[in-house]
């Protein structure tokens, strides 16, 4: 059985935090039947304490994902309780935004140093890339937006042929 990774997304006008952003969406969560339920791990403003929402996960039986932008954050998650720490937010946060495409290889390989499941996840959307992340140090990588978000991948497909139509 392939486990389930749960996790809601929230847009709130008072904190820059999306992912799992309380510890009833946790619960919530886990009740659908999420095995794995993804947290924002970042030390962003929010609503309800990252401790309170890896507390909640890890009592209703799950495994909580840490969805990290920095190496410290990865490291205060696992001190919380996470078993999976991942690469999610980095360069989406204001202090990891460079403005580059590319997945933070250098973030999987500082991970591997923390000796814990490590989850390559954002912008991984070519076999390339994710064979990077394997060959980086990570265990497994979640590829989102090139499976799931077909409207950005014809995107990206219009854009590679523009100017080069007859």
């Amino acid at each position: 059985r392939v486990p389930i990774i749960g996790i809601v997304k929230r847009d709130l006008s008072d904190s820059p935090v999306r992912i799992t952003v309380t510890v009833e969406d946790a619960r919530a969560l886990i009740a659908a039947g999420a095995d794995i339920v993804a947290y924002d791990a970042t030390a962003r403003p929010r609503t309800d304490r990252r401790e309170d929402i890896v507390a909640a996960i890890l009592d209703g039986g799950a495994i909580a994902m840490a969805d990290c932008s920095t190496f410290e954050d990865a490291q205060a998650a696992i001190a919380e309780g996470a078993g999976i720490i991942g690469t999610t937010l980095s360069g989406y946060t204001e202090e990891t935004a460079t403005g580059d495409d590319r997945p933070d290889f250098d973030l999987i390989r500082r991970f591997r140093d923390l000796d814990s499941f490590v989850m390559a996840e954002g912008r991984f959307n070519t076999p390339e890339l994710a064979a990077g992340a394997i060959a980086s140090g990570a265990d497994a990588v979640t590829v989102g937006s090139a499976l799931t978000r077909l409207e950005i991948v014809t995107g990206w497909f219009t854009e590679a042929v523009r100017g080069h139509d007859d």
